[in-house]
């Protein structure tokens, strides 16, 4: 399937994702599962850093969609980010790259 489902949505991040900037994106989230979000695709294409902060966020945001019946994915890592995901396994929730 080519489009993403009904209850789909890209939520873009920007910025650094650390300690201090977590809150407002835990409140975005949040808000996103309570209007019927059940899958999530954080686009990381603006975020200049993933701290171990915004990993756990990331697991949290896996189990409870999991537990929903949704999934989390997470587009376009910077190759920095990217790096951060491989090395401590969050790079499986990474999209496949789009490019032909």
């Amino acid at each position: 399937m080519s489009a993403l489902a009904e209850t789909t949505l890209v939520l873009p991040l920007e910025g650094e994702l650390c300690i201090a900037e977590l809150p407002a994106v835990r409140r975005r989230i949040d808000g996103a599962i309570a209007e019927g979000a059940r899958d999530l695709v954080l686009d990381l294409t603006e975020a200049s850093l993933v701290s171990a902060a915004a990993l756990r966020v990331f697991d949290a945001t896996e189990r409870r969609l999991v537990g929903l019946d949704g999934a989390l994915r997470l587009r376009n890592p910077r190759p920095l980010a990217r790096r951060v995901l491989e090395i401590t396994g969050f790079d499986r929730l990474v999209e496949p790259d789009l490019a032909p």
